[in-house]
């Protein structure tokens, strides 16, 4: 995962308080750990994310998220 997209997603959850945004620094602080193991719960979390969000740059960093999550 691109070091820039994990900022561009840091910033977003700092910026942000809510479940939504707490939750997804959780995973983004899990993309740290090589032995971390995502759920498909989480990849349903990161595509709902991806459908909803409106900015291209946050939306490119949610997708990152998501490939190196799941390596699509």
């Amino acid at each position: 995962m691109e070091e820039l997209s994990r900022i561009i997603i840091e910033e977003f959850c700092k910026s942000h308080d809510s479940a939504k945004s707490r939750r997804l620094y959780r995973l983004v602080r899990m993309s740290y750990d090589i032995d971390a193991e995502y759920t498909d719960d989480d990849g349903l979390f990161i595509e709902k994310l991806i459908e909803r969000e409106k900015d291209a740059e946050l939306k490119e960093a949610l997708q990152d998220l998501d490939e190196f999550m799941f390596g699509y």
